[in-house]
């Protein structure tokens, strides 16, 4: 085993999540509170984004929540040395493909700038902390089914906006490693999905129109965009052990694709959702859902975080899938009162 880079760690109990507030920080603050870690958030806003799902409600009280643009350098930085951080999670991200192709600008200025920022802050601390960066499949670009399941070694060929960002920040995360001798991990994120996601992913907003049509609250037909597309899905909750396992058993300064290695037709899991409901759903077709690149079909290997953290997938996809229905009829009933 060689030695450990400058400043690096054994894993401690002090975590920072940067996007706490989001989907995935939830329910990574309650996996690192499991284990034992005093948890703080770093968000823009307490404010919610625009569709349902109350996330910051399912966090404990008793985590303490900075707030502060990424892409304001000095609050970066005075956030990571008020709470001296032994990891840190950075969730917060631009991460729509469609919001990237209306807004490149923001996109760049949010993923990389932000990114950029902590780097920075981290670099100038005489202890860092161990970071796990958060990469994107959308990196890889229009795969062709004989180089599927796709390796850590495959080249780089974004063909939207938010791709390209986050292949900045894998980039950046290398170049960091290699600079600075940070401990700096990064992990190459596929499609997740789960309980408390907002209707801007596609399963959650099935499941949501699903739901809704269920409980009489819509008529009985479902919007959507191209079904003929294949992605690798892995449940929320084992994407985040997945974060959690690199960092506490992953090699720093390299990449680890987090994925199921499973793919999956949109349409079969479109028909999952509905076949959750008791009536007769007609889909739709929707132009404006459609994307003006899209990647046929994106399945990753595990192999190499399987290899190195002994990480194994543990949710079945139609558990994900009737947990995200059941949240939604959940929510969805107290307003047939």
């Amino acid at each position: 085993c060689g030695s450990l880079p400058k400043g690096q760690r054994q894993l401690a109990k002090k975590a920072l999540i940067t996007g706490i507030n989001g989907f995935v920080g939830a329910h990574l603050t309650e996996l690192l509170m499991a284990k034992g870690f005093k948890v703080t958030g770093l968000d823009v806003s307490d404010e919610s984004s625009g569709a349902p799902a109350p996330h910051e409600r399912t966090l404990p009280k008793d985590v303490k929540i900075l707030h502060g643009d990424l892409r304001d350098e000095q609050a970066v930085s005075e956030a990571i040395v008020e709470t001296t951080p032994d990891v840190i999670f950075h969730l917060a991200a631009q991460s729509s493909v469609k919001l990237s192709f209306e807004n490149p600008a923001e996109t760049f200025s949010i993923n990389v700038n932000g990114s950029l920022n902590i780097l920075e802050a981290i670099a100038n601390l005489e202890s860092a902390p161990k970071i796990l960066l958060i990469s994107s499949s959308e990196i890889y670009g229009q795969l062709k089914p004989d180089e599927v399941p796709v390796t850590e070694q495959a080249p780089l060929a974004p063909v939207n906006p938010y791709a390209v960002s986050k292949a900045a920040v894998d980039l950046m995360a290398y170049q960091y490693y290699k600079a600075y001798d940070l401990p700096v991990y990064w992990a190459r994120a596929f499609s997740h999905s789960g309980p408390g996601q907002r209707t801007v992913a596609v399963l959650s907003d099935w499941a949501f129109q699903t739901a809704r049509i269920e409980l009489g609250l819509t008529t009985p037909e479902i919007k959507v965009g191209n079904l003929e597309v294949t992605r690798d899905y892995t449940d929320v909750r084992d994407t985040v052990r997945a974060y959690l396992a690199i960092l506490e058993k992953g090699v720093p300064g390299q990449p680890y694709n987090v994925c199921s290695g499973n793919g999956y037709k949109l349409a079969d899991l479109l028909q999952t959702i509905t076949s959750f409901s008791s009536r007769k759903i007609e889909i739709v077709e929707d132009q404006s859902r459609l994307r003006p690149v899209d990647i046929p079909i994106l399945i990753g290997s595990p192999a190499k975080l399987k290899a190195d953290t002994g990480w194994e997938q543990k949710i079945e996809m139609e558990k994900t899938l009737h947990d995200i229905y059941d949240y939604w009829i959940e929510y969805l009933t107290p307003q047939m009162k």
